[in-house]
């Protein structure tokens, strides 16, 4: 991701003052459980459970989209190891894996990081729990209002037209095989209706779909969070093209 002057001095300054960063260099103690060129992986001070392990890159990246493509699958694939590291030693048969990526997000540090956290029934962290919210009925109509009027012209279109959807050649349609994440992508590019509803109202379009003959259908072999993730993440990248480091972590 290419950063203007100015987003780079931001950064440099969120680095001048970052503990985690002043823990990397050697100038503040802790207790380290891991480390290598390009990671570093230490004991939280304020542990969520005993053995609470921050995993993070050694150079300063404030968010995931920040951190070069080989840091960022080297840190995934060191996550995996330390996880069943920290499994064996503290006998724990699951772990949280938190990844807060920005302010909103419940990011506290301008450092990116993964937590490790051990799990024990009846550990009580209900903090680590999010509740789910009722949805109005006049969201989910809104939802199904963007979406509907357009799943019978252009998504059969579009279903024909990867493939999913075949003619038979007596005037019937067979279901030829499920969409892959990539086909569910093009589709959702294809008609704005659907998109707008993932982007403006993403919890009530994933209610919705359940309950939608066609759209069932399209994500039936998909994880709709992820496919939601996606979408999302390519419109704001779209549509900001760079990052106001100060704005959002300051």
């Amino acid at each position: 991701m290419e950063l203007t002057h100015e987003q780079q001095q931001a950064i440099e300054h969120q680095k001048s003052r970052c503990i985690f960063c002043q823990i990397v260099d050697g100038k503040m103690s802790t207790n380290k459980v891991y480390e290598d060129d390009l990671l570093i992986g230490i004991l939280d001070i304020n542990p969520a459970t005993k053995g609470h392990v921050l995993l993070m890159p050694k150079e300063h990246y404030p968010i995931a989209p920040l951190i070069p493509a080989e840091t960022f699958k080297h840190l995934f694939s060191k996550l995996q190891e330390i996880d069943g590291c920290v499994k064996e030693a503290l006998l724990c048969k699951e772990t949280t894996i938190v990844v807060a990526n920005g302010m909103a997000a419940g990011q506290q540090s301008t450092h990116f990081m993964l937590h490790i956290i051990p799990r024990d029934s009846g550990d009580s962290l209900g903090m680590l729990d999010v509740e789910g919210k009722e949805t109005p009925a006049s969201d989910l109509k809104e939802v199904k209002e963007k979406v509907g009027p357009i799943l019978k012209g252009m998504l059969q279109r579009n279903l024909h037209a990867l493939g999913y959807i075949s003619h038979d050649g007596v005037g019937g349609q067979q279901q030829v095989g499920p969409l892959t994440k990539d086909q569910v992508l093009k589709i959702i590019d294809a008609n704005p209706q659907i998109k707008e509803a993932i982007l403006s109202k993403p919890k009530e379009f994933k209610k919705l779909v359940p309950n939608h003959p066609q759209l069932a259908q399209i994500f039936k072999e998909v994880d709709i969070n992820q496919i939601i993730a996606d979408v999302t993440k390519k419109h704001k990248t779209k549509e900001s093209g760079k990052i106001d480091l100060e704005g959002a972590l300051k």
